[in-house]
């Protein structure tokens, strides 16, 4: 299934809604529920002043909710890398209409940028 989204061998219409906006919301909830339950474990301090400011250990939840909401970043910034190509390359393949194949890649970006500045903080 994930080397057919790639390929562009999905109709448009499942890259872009079901993988794109339903995947991506679903992403995107994850990494904030791992960065809330973080964030009320550091009480407050950064994860970098966190990690070196602790002079009496470190607690075991903690590290495990960093490793967590990490890799949860990480995931997000791969399935954000591949469903652009998925949806570029879907809607290329889209013969029906020239402005759905066009706003299908400008929403696709724009939904991608919008994520990650909600998730990165930038």
């Amino acid at each position: 299934m994930f080397k057919k989204l790639i390929d562009g061998e999905l109709s448009l219409k499942d890259t872009f809604w079901k993988f794109g906006v339903l995947g991506m919301i679903a992403v995107h909830l994850i990494v904030k529920i791992f960065g809330t339950m973080l964030y009320h474990k550091l009480r407050g301090l950064t994860i970098l002043g966190y990690y070196t400011t602790r002079k009496y250990g470190l607690e075991t939840s903690t590290v495990i909710l960093t490793i967590l909401y990490f890799s949860s970043l990480c995931f997000m910034l791969f399935y954000c890398g591949s469903i652009l190509i998925g949806t570029w390359r879907s809607s290329a393949e889209y013969n029906r209409s020239l402005w759905l194949r066009h706003l299908a890649r400008i929403f696709m970006i724009l939904m991608i940028v919008v994520v990650l500045k909600m998730d990165l903080n930038l």
